[in-house]
């Protein structure tokens, strides 16, 4: 049973979306269950919850579930120990009852148990942050008559961690080919400072993001965990929708590596730690080659230079922006890859001469190294602090980016 956790674990990459109105029903005791691999199925479904009616909602991974306001109940499904998780951690007011389905692997080899709960008075979001390490299930928009009971969270085991042996190789290149991944670089602006809205909270099942513990997720805002506190809505999610809708075979793997407030000299390989973070350079690297194992690296993605907007380090930039761009190519073996930049936002002519000089200068990149395109911020709004892009913005920028990624030659 542990080897097929963890083997479940290893390949949980994301299942079905509420993107494009999908809606799911549990019928003859069986409900499609989609990961980037195969098909899995919730099956064993007691009698209770067989049900025509449509559920407008994924059966989602790790990061949480969206729920339709006014709910009086919802039943969930979780295993035992995030379930705990839940409850003692973040206050989750779940109620366990007496039923179970059950995960189903496509060969029918592995088979995992998952208690359902009654979540009471649910919001329109659950976020797990992390807790639900096996994921979650939406299986009824109330409670359905189902007895409940509390949940006893005095022992909360701990999550289990796969040994050396269960991590599965690295893919092959015919393995990875579908899956094209982007990495995130750069500060704030890169990891998104804007409000996190309704439309945030969709995803797309073929757009996923490698979260803070290198575990491929569905990716929703925020996806960057800089700065919790302010971490919000970025480009990057509106770019992997884009990327994904343009072509209906790939997958889109997100890696976020922004860090708030730093300089293109802290980004340098071989840079000082940049605390609490540690060396920029060398988490992005490790993180790419992390998702490496999986997919195939399609483009670079950077938004920075609020901290450089200083005459003299508008002189040094493309020196030192040229540096780590051929470092970043050379260490992950992507000699070619695309990289792409974007502007700062301008609002006040006076107070941001910096900012409109910086951008200038910016707009040479593409004669600075090879592959590269420069995205325009004209028209984009802040957030109210005329430095941080607001939502819309964001997702606007985010299809900019993806249009200016396009006009580039893939990787060879």
């Amino acid at each position: 049973m542990k080897r097929g956790w963890m083997w479940l674990s290893a390949l949980w990459l994301v299942l079905a979306g509420l993107a494009n109105g999908q809606t799911f029903q549990v019928k003859d005791g069986a409900w499609p269950w989609h990961d980037r691999v195969n098909q899995w199925q919730l099956t064993d479904v007691p009698p209770a919850l067989v049900s025509d009616d449509a559920i407008p909602q994924q059966s989602c991974a790790s990061r949480g579930l969206i729920l339709p306001e006014g709910l009086d109940a919802a039943l969930v499904a979780m295993s035992s120990s995030d379930a705990q998780r839940l409850v003692k951690e973040l206050q989750v007011p779940l109620q366990a009852t007496d039923l179970k389905v059950t995960i189903k692997s496509p060969d029918g080899k592995t088979r995992l148990p998952y208690p359902v709960f009654v979540y009471p008075k649910p919001p329109t979001t659950l976020d797990s942050k992390g807790r639900a390490k096996s994921g979650l299930l939406l299986l009824k928009l109330s409670d359905g008559g189902i007895a409940s009971h509390p949940l006893d969270v005095s022992s909360v085991p701990a999550a289990p961690v796969a040994p050396a042996e269960l991590v599965p190789p690295p893919k092959s290149l015919a393995e990875r080919s579908k899956f094209h991944l982007y990495l995130l670089v750069g500060q704030s602006n890169m990891a998104g400072r804007g409000t996190v809205e309704a439309q945030d909270l969709s995803i797309n099942p073929r757009v996923l993001m490698l979260d803070k513990d290198g575990r491929w997720v569905a990716a929703m805002d925020p996806l960057h965990t800089d700065k919790p506190t302010v971490a919000g809505v970025g480009l990057g999610t509106t770019f992997g929708k884009v990327m994904a809708e343009a072509d209906p075979e790939v997958v889109i793997g997100l890696i976020p590596c922004a860090v708030g407030g730093t300089s293109v000299s802290q980004w340098q390989k071989g840079a000082d730690p940049v605390q609490p973070w540690g060396k920029l350079y060398d988490n992005a690297i490790g993180r790419a080659k992390l998702a490496l194992r999986d997919g195939v690296l399609m483009g670079i993605l950077w938004h920075q230079g609020e901290a450089d907007s200083s005459t003299a380090n508008i002189a040094a930039y493309q020196e030192r922006l040229t540096k780590l761009v051929a470092d970043f190519r050379a260490d992950l073996d992507a000699p070619d890859v695309p990289f792409v930049a974007g502007m700062l936002g301008v609002w006040d002519p006076q107070r941001h001469g910096g900012r409109q000089a910086f951008n200038e200068n910016l707009k040479s990149l593409p004669t600075w190294f090879a592959n590269a395109a420069v995205v325009d911020s004209t028209g984009l709004e802040h957030r109210g602090d005329s430095t941080h892009f607001n939502s819309a913005s964001q997702r606007e920028f985010g299809r900019r980016y993806a249009q200016a990624l396009q006009s580039l030659p893939p990787p060879k």
